[in-house]
């Protein structure tokens, strides 16, 4: 599987819930700067996702910016 289907896949098992590109790419396997670069392309797409800078609610805790489905 490709790493872009791979994060989106991700994202929409996880509905509703903020992921930052690092907690993503540990969770898929994926560089975390490849997962930056396909959730800000996932963003271009408002009716579905959602990209914002808050505080990370998943095992980090950092402020970085969050990808979370807009479902």
């Amino acid at each position: 599987m490709k790493n872009p289907k791979k994060v989106y896949e991700f994202l929409n098992a996880h509905s509703r819930q903020g992921f930052c590109d690092d907690c993503i790419g540990k969770k898929i396997a994926v560089d975390r700067h490849e997962v930056n670069i396909i959730a800000s392309t996932l963003a271009l797409f408002p009716d579905e996702f959602t990209r914002s800078l808050r505080v990370c609610q998943q095992a980090c805790r950092k402020r970085v910016k969050l990808v979370t489905m807009a479902k």
